[in-house]
């Protein structure tokens, strides 16, 4: 799952939660969940029309439910999504087709990348992803998450917004892909996070997340335009960097003492002892994908890949050689590297 909820370090750069996929979310909910409607009629500007060159059809399901609840259907080449009549009414017609058609013009060029970035490990067939809008926020991981992919059946659900969508679509990619599609499938909360943040924020352009300007508020985009973090070019926020500086503050232990969201998307406290012996679980989803790249350039891709179904506390040792309290330790030293490098000017961080 994707978290909705952001916290921002200082004024110039967004921080501390920035976005999760729950690989280990529980249950055979469906789509659909408790959401059926009795009539779901909205008035739209009509199937067959285009919304960025695709066409808006009629839901032919068979689930008189399903067809209720979801009755426009827009297909793109990766993607089949699921317009929710319950949301065309919350944002209002216009409102929800300019965001539909915002992100489906960068929809399949941004799970185009993540499929080149994992094609060494993916199937070649890969089935279009399902997803289903619910910005009225009916199901219950939406009080904590901005997006899932569910992982038995695979959908992916958006929460929120729009600009929560953009924030949250090519991780919840990278999890689909992940879960279905590689030989290897994640079997712990760090490596499908930590696979889904380093996919999808460091190795991807994430148009998508770029022009949400990673989820950032209204508010703090004229501080983050003087800053560093900005783009002037593209006028977006440079992605990598700022990702980059979040995980630096995580590892210098900037949240020892203050509350942050861990990878099991629970709610705890950063102390003094879980700082200097870090527990896999207790990282932030900021800190799985940097330690994540970290391993990847370290030990390599393939090593990493191959593990992606153990866990990473028991079997650290064996795989890298060394304790993960001791890779959280390498890690720190090696972010700090990679961050002082971006300050010297001398890495190209165009994202």
């Amino acid at each position: 799952m994707k978290i909705r909820k952001q916290r921002y370090l200082g004024i110039i750069m967004a921080a501390a939660i920035s976005m999760a996929g729950c690989a280990n979310t529980t249950g055979s909910e469906s789509p659909i969940g408790n959401e059926i409607t009795d009539d779901g009629d909205v008035e739209i500007i009509g199937t067959g029309s285009l919304v960025a060159g695709f066409a808006i059809e009629e839901n032919d399901s068979k689930d008189s439910g399903k067809r209720a609840t979801y009755p426009y259907v827009v297909r793109t080449k990766y993607t089949v999504w699921y317009l929710a009549a319950d949301d065309i009414e919350l944002m209002g017609e216009e409102a929800f087709f300019a965001g539909l058609e915002e992100v489906l013009g960068m929809v399949d060029q941004d799970f185009a990348d993540a499929r080149k970035a994992l094609e060494d490990y993916i199937s070649e067939e890969v089935q279009p992803v399902e997803i289903y809008t619910d910005f009225c926020n009916k199901a219950e991981a939406s009080a904590y998450a901005g997006a899932y992919c569910h992982p038995v059946s695979h959908f992916i659900k958006l929460f929120g917004d729009w600009k929560q969508a953009e924030f949250s679509l090519l991780h919840e990619y990278v999890h689909y892909l992940t879960f279905v599609y590689t030989k290897v499938h994640p079997d712990s909360y760090f490596c499908s996070e930590g696979i889904a943040e380093y996919i999808s924020m460091l190795v991807c352009e994430n148009r998508m997340c770029k022009k949400s300007n990673y989820g950032a508020p209204e508010e703090y985009l004229e501080d983050l335009k003087n800053s560093d973090f900005w783009d002037a070019e593209e006028n977006v926020i440079k992605l990598k960097n700022i990702y980059h500086y979040n995980g630096l503050c995580y590892a210098n232990g900037a949240f020892i003492g203050q509350e942050y969201q861990n990878i099991k998307t629970s709610w705890d406290t950063r102390t003094d002892d879980m700082q200097q012996y870090m527990h896999a679980d207790d990282c932030s989803y900021i800190e799985a994908g940097c330690i994540t790249e970290y391993l990847v350039e370290t030990y390599g891709i393939d090593t990493v890949m191959d593990n992606l179904d153990k866990d990473l506390m028991t079997m650290s040792k064996t795989v890298y050689g060394k304790e993960f309290s001791e890779i959280y330790k390498d890690f720190t030293v090696w972010i700090n590297e990679t961050y002082e490098s971006y300050a010297k000017g001398s890495s190209d961080t165009g994202n």
